[in-house]
């Protein structure tokens, strides 16, 4: 126990020898030019509507700030353990909305990890497999997002409605259906193009009965 006492302290007591400005400097821009390629195909695998400048340059700076903290922990141990326990209690509860967006929030600290640890071969290799496959499988303005339909009328023909939705629609699925003695509403989660939800719309209000049409981007 003594022994593995001492061999702790000497550890703990005796740091690493700390990079030199040639390497940090090297992994920096090695980082910043991973974090460029990051940034472009997050750019290109999305389109307008969905691309977040926030968040396409928050990539760029996790994967810079990943590097630093290598640069920083690889040349002392109690360093890198202090860090790791204070990292260990901050919490974030930002929502993802698309799932996509976490593989890019590891792409990036791998990317860190890669530059200041000196394996380029690994960054570079990894980063073209995934860009080959995030490109191949990006969104187009063609491709419907899930959106919610409110439908709100009185005294009309409910299954009818749905028959409707249902055929109209790529996807749809009841959130909600409030029937009152007077009125109802209808709340659903579809998929529809902008073409057919026009076609829809004009169906419903053919039934009779149909008040209000609302197709609302899904939160």
């Amino acid at each position: 126990m003594e022994q593995f006492n001492e061999m702790v302290n000497s550890l703990l007591g005796n740091p690493m020898p700390q990079p030199d400005i040639a390497a940090i400097l090297m992994s920096l821009l090695t980082a910043l030019a991973f974090s460029a390629i990051i940034w472009l195909v997050y750019r290109f695998s999305n389109t307008p509507a969905t691309y977040q400048p926030c968040f396409a340059a928050t990539l760029v700076s996790l994967a810079i700030l990943s590097t630093i903290l290598m640069d920083l922990i690889q040349s002392n141990l109690a360093l890198s353990l202090g860090m790791l326990g204070s990292l260990s209690i901050v919490r974030f509860r930002t929502n993802i909305k698309d799932p996509r967006d976490i593989g890019y929030i590891f792409w990036a600290m791998a990317a860190g990890l890669a530059s200041s640890t000196g394996c380029y071969l690994i960054g570079i290799a990894g980063s073209i497999i995934l860009a080959i496959f995030l490109l191949s499988t990006r969104k187009t303005s063609n491709t419907p997002n899930d959106m919610m339909l409110v439908i709100r009328g009185s005294q009309t023909d409910t299954d009818s409605i749905h028959a409707i939705v249902s055929t109209d629609c790529d996807r749809s699925t009841v959130k909600a259906k409030n029937i009152l003695s007077d009125s109802y509403e209808l709340v659903y989660e579809v998929r529809v193009s902008m073409e057919e939800s026009s076609r829809m719309t004009q169906k419903l209000f053919r039934l009779g009965g149909v008040d209000s049409v609302n197709l609302l981007a899904a939160q």
